[in-house]
């Protein structure tokens, strides 16, 4: 299983700068932690993720997708499915209480 938050919890005690390093297609771990969420079998889980990773260094609220694209706005752009649309209400929601 990965993107549990266990796993998330870890890479992030053996790296914790990674958490502020983009990928080459432009992506930060919150991102990618987002993306998956469609193909889940428990997406519940991508909560837990994306407030660890919110809690876990202030700037990550501020990341940008490709550096343009806000994380709240990249959070409502993606394409929910009926099973997960709740789930995704929940990011939406985790990351905008993220901003005072």
């Amino acid at each position: 299983r990965s993107n549990t938050i266990s796993t998330v919890q870890y890479l992030y005690k053996h790296y914790p700068d990674a958490i502020n390093h983009a990928a080459t297609e432009g992506a930060y771990p919150i991102h990618t932690a987002m993306m998956g969420l469609s193909g889940r079998s428990e997406p519940e889980n991508v909560i837990d993720v994306v407030k660890f990773l919110l809690e876990c260094d202030p700037n990550v609220k501020l990341q940008q997708f490709r550096g343009m694209i806000s994380l709240l706005h990249f959070a409502c752009s993606l394409d929910y499915a009926n099973s997960t649309i709740l789930t995704g209400i929940e990011v939406v929601k985790a990351i905008y209480d993220a901003h005072p």
